[in-house]
């Protein structure tokens, strides 16, 4: 995939323990992201995704659950990396931490 992007995504609000992490594991694998989510300990989640940009935008939509589900419960904080500085895993999408 050479047009791929990787994407590190910063979620903040009421995402831990509510079942996020799989969220975003199921929308990567629909979409065909590569990466990873998980828990950091100031209680947001890190996601790192890496795909085409078309794919990118779709996962991210998919993702940002206060868009469906009315206020505002959660923020995004997004920056662009290029890929070959990517530390991520060149296949699949994994959830670290899992209990």
């Amino acid at each position: 995939m050479s047009d791929a992007v990787e994407v590190i995504l910063i979620v903040h609000g009421f995402v831990q323990g509510v079942g996020y992490r799989s969220l975003v594991r199921i929308a990567a694998e629909r979409n065909g992201i590569r990466g990873r989510v998980m828990n950091l300990s100031d209680g947001s989640v890190e996601i790192v995704a890496i795909g085409g940009a078309g794919s990118i935008k779709r996962f991210e939509k998919e993702i940002d659950v206060s868009m469906k589900n009315g206020p505002q419960v959660m923020r995004i904080e997004r920056s662009v990396r290029n890929r070959s500085m990517s530390r991520c895993p060149v296949s699949g999408f994994r959830v670290e931490g899992e209990e």
